[in-house]
């Protein structure tokens, strides 16, 4: 059985990138000349890349578990850097000329703390409080504080899209970005992060001539008003997905153990949200189940290590409290498994189906994740078509450059992608062939 980082392609170590200019930089690196030391213990890969300066930059991958970290004593806050992509691309590629000598000091240093931490985290908490009653009296008391300016912010949030109402589409055209800015703060001050950030999303909707989407939005805004109103009536779920809209972070420790499982990562999206960079990463479950995982870092600091795409894994995988559950956590130690998953198909029609059971249910729900195959993506206009002849825009993140490269890689061929959809516009996230039995079926639906 071949070992779990000897399946890793160049096509897949290139999805580890954290952006574009990284894995162009990386495939330039990835030349065995700059690289005066190259060696392989087990799992784990390190080398010497010679940059501009005297002394060579140590590198170094671990992928004894399904998440890839790396180390390089390079200055770049990007993880992985472009020299350990370089070093994976050139494994992958077999280039060079590896010895099996093991890690020097710093990267062994770096590599017993990360399973010293694996293993920390695997094991139950062993602090009991010492008073549990005057914890939980504690825990009332913030609770109530944080209802009550709640409760403050939204009121004041209430009246201020009345009069937003009011006035009208073309004075709210006229108002200065500081007026929403001014907005926003007044709901972080609240404790109402989620709802800030609807606020800030509304001037790009004024331009909109039908206004069709900047009602839905602040319709959107106004159900969390309400909804806050009757949060006593509403079952546990409802609840938990009412508290997820205002800004509520998600409570790890209080979601019960999950059964480790096999799992595959389908690929993630990562982008700048205020001043945090998120990254979502959607996993398939052997039940066929989805499940998102939200990573969140500052600005200019870097997120944790990514999970391979494309690579399966055994893990245990904790479902957030939801109406719709998508939201989950790793739970405990992530170990690599060998035989890949296989991903179902779904047409459009399905997808908007399924949105709109999910939206009933969660009002709030901001995307799916969604597998549509066979399917096809054009040019002019950007979008993806399923082979019964519907077609649905792909989202404006996808940049021309990005549509070309999915081309490429289909070539020609009809394949199932696997996107996120938020109502309006489909983002791909990743893509399988369609097997040849499938594709020999549907192609009369494919033009040439």
């Amino acid at each position: 059985m071949a070992s779990p980082i000897d399946q890793l392609s160049s096509d897949t170590v290139l999805t580890l990138a954290p952006d574009s200019s990284s894995a162009k930089a990386a495939q330039k690196l990835a030349r065995p000349a700059q690289w005066p030391t190259l060696a392989r213990d087990g799992e784990v890969l390190w080398g010497e890349c010679q940059g501009s300066g005297a002394h060579p930059y140590l590198v170094g991958v671990d992928a004894r578990s399904a998440e890839i970290a790396s180390k390089c004593s390079c200055p770049s806050r990007k993880f992985p850097c472009k020299h350990a992509l370089g070093l994976l691309l050139l494994h992958a590629a077999g280039a060079g000329t590896w010895s099996g000598s093991p890690p020097p000091a710093d990267l062994a240093k770096w590599l017993d703390g990360r399973v010293a931490r694996a293993e920390k985290a695997a094991s139950p908490p062993s602090d009991v409080p010492a008073d549990p009653a005057a914890q939980a009296r504690a825990q009332q008391k913030t609770q109530a504080a944080r209802d009550r300016k709640r409760t403050s912010g939204l009121e004041d949030l209430e009246l201020w899209l009345s009069d937003l109402v009011r006035e009208g589409l073309q004075a709210a055209r006229a108002r200065p970005y500081g007026d929403w800015d001014r907005q926003a703060a007044r709901l972080v001050d609240a404790q109402l992060g989620g709802v800030a950030r609807l606020v800030r999303q509304i001037p790009a909707l004024l331009h909109d001539e039908s206004g069709e989407a900047l009602t839905a939005h602040l319709g959107q805004l106004w159900l969390l008003t309400q909804g806050w109103r009757v949060r006593d009536t509403l079952s546990s779920v409802e609840h938990a997905d009412l508290l997820t809209a205002l800004g509520t972070p998600l409570d790890r420790a209080s979601l019960p153990p999950a059964t480790p499982q096999v799992w595959q990562t389908l690929g993630s999206v990562q982008e700048e949200d205020g001043r945090l960079t998120v990254r979502r990463t959607w996993l398939l479950g052997e039940q066929q189940q989805l499940a998102l995982l939200m990573d969140f870092a500052p600005l200019g600091q870097a997120l944790p290590a990514p999970l391979a795409p494309d690579r399966p894994f055994t893990a245990a995988v904790a479902y957030a409290p939801s109406a719709v559950p998508q939201r989950a956590i790793l739970q405990g130690e992530v170990m690599a498994a060998a035989a890949p998953l296989p991903q179902p198909g779904g047409t459009l029609t399905e997808l908007q189906a399924s949105y709109a059971a999910a939206l009933a249910l969660n009002p709030w729900l901001e995307r799916i994740g969604a597998f549509v195959g066979p399917a096809y993506l054009t040019l002019d206009p950007p979008q993806l078509c399923d082979v019964a002849g519907h077609a649905v825009p792909l989202h404006a993140r996808v940049e021309q450059g990005d549509l070309w490269n999915l081309l490429a890689r289909a070539e020609t061929q009809v394949q199932t992608y696997f996107g996120e959809w938020d109502g309006q516009s489909f983002l791909p996230v990743g893509a399988i062939p369609v097997d040849a039995a499938t594709a020999e079926s549907t192609e009369a639906g494919v033009p040439a």
